[in-house]
């Protein structure tokens, strides 16, 4: 069960990189200390069992604009939850696991992970 909702969550989290990687959308520009404009981000992902909802809603032709992305993942189910941000935009390509419950992450270009979310719970990763 714990490895299906791990595939689902997969499938989502890509879908928010293949679009983080075209055009742009709402984002503050800062001035580092260097001298440098960078563009912060933040997406928020809300879970359950059964459930992933990213908010703001990249599927209506809004897209992250390059630069610093904050993630923050929320847990509103009764089991521990993940989050696995991937550098790859096409979740059909991605390898399973040998008993086909979860994609191989022995073979995924992982950028970074939420772990162990407890109900209730949130996790963030910048």
């Amino acid at each position: 069960m714990k490895k299906v909702l791990s595939s689902l969550l997969y499938i989502s989290i890509i879908s928010i990189i293949a679009l983080g990687c075209s055009s742009t959308t709402e984002g503050e520009t800062v001035v580092t200390d260097e001298g440098q404009s960078i563009t912060k981000s933040t997406v928020s992902v809300t879970m359950n069992e059964w459930d992933v909802k990213v908010d703001p809603n990249y599927k209506m032709g809004k897209h992250i604009k390059p630069g610093e992305l904050t993630l923050t993942l929320k847990n509103e189910g009764n089991l521990e939850h993940n989050l696995v941000l991937l550098n790859n935009n096409k979740h059909e390509d991605l390898e399973l696991s040998a008993d086909g419950s979860m994609a191989d992450e022995s073979k995924l270009d992982i950028l970074g992970k939420i772990e162990a979310i407890q109900p209730g719970g949130t996790g963030k990763l910048v």
